[in-house]
């Protein structure tokens, strides 16, 4: 499998899992849980409250963070995708816009090869959430349901119906695939399931839905979105935990 890294045409960054710790390839960064540490690139505060400087700390005991941290949200409603070295060349994957940004590239390269060259390295965004469920985190509250929402497509996906109640503590996901895996696999980092490169994406609460007009709620397609992942792509195997034992418990 190839060497992949996200990328992001917006602010023209990228993330590299080889600087963060997660591995090199595909299944070194699924089985690391890179595709839920990148939730905290797309989370926003509860309330839309200020959000706190960025981490200084690797997120486990085992990562070296090489690349600075970003803050919380970094990345939310931006356009991002997962790349990996057999996409082809920038000028086929990338927009136009954002290749004038770099007028002494070569649109020609690989473009991994070309983003890890001219676009800025950055580090995950980290956070940590309280302990139990009942301390309500500030910021980022478990008494309340959390949302990924593609602000693109309009749709929107509830933690409460990607896992059972029990298993959401606030945005994080504490058994199961959650609302990172979510984009990662929508990103491109699914092999059959993503259907939404280069759209924009945040993590809110399910009040920033309002009152829904406008949107259309997919959670149950994206639960089956997180199952095809999950089947596919080996994220049980590759981590040692039995999701489909999680699914089946009695609450």
């Amino acid at each position: 499998m190839a060497e992949i890294a996200l990328i992001n045409f917006d602010k023209c960054e990228i993330v590299d899992p080889t600087e963060t710790g997660h591995g090199f390839k595909m299944t070194e960064a699924i089985a690391n849980w890179m595709s839920a540490d990148i939730l905290w690139m797309f989370a926003v505060p509860a309330d839309n409250q200020p959000v706190p400087p960025a981490s200084t700390n690797p997120s486990a005991e085992f990562r070296r963070v090489v690349s600075p941290r970003v803050a919380i949200g970094h990345w939310a409603g931006d356009r991002v995708l997962i790349v990996d070295e057999y996409c082809g060349s920038a000028a086929d994957n990338l927009p136009a816009d954002v290749l004038a940004k770099f007028p002494d590239a070569d649109p020609q390269d690989d473009v991994l090869e070309y983003v890890q060259t001219n676009w800025k390295h950055v580090g995950l965004a980290d956070y940590t959430p309280a302990e139990k469920i009942d301390l309500k985190d500030v910021l980022f509250p478990g008494d309340r349901v959390w949302v990924v929402r593609n602000l693109t497509k309009r749709w929107y996906a509830r933690s409460d119906v990607l896992v059972k109640p029990k298993h959401a503590r606030g945005p994080t996901i504490t058994g199961g695939l959650g609302l990172g895996d979510l984009i990662w696999a929508e990103i491109g980092g699914g092999m059959s399931t993503g259907s939404s490169h280069c759209d924009r994406f945040d993590v809110q609460t399910l009040e920033s839905i309002g009152d829904g007009k406008g949107w259309t709620d997919k959670s149950k397609q994206a639960k089956s979105t997180l199952r095809e992942f999950d089947m596919n792509d080996d994220v049980s195997q590759y981590r040692g935990v039995d999701y489909d034992e999680i699914e089946d418990e009695d609450y």
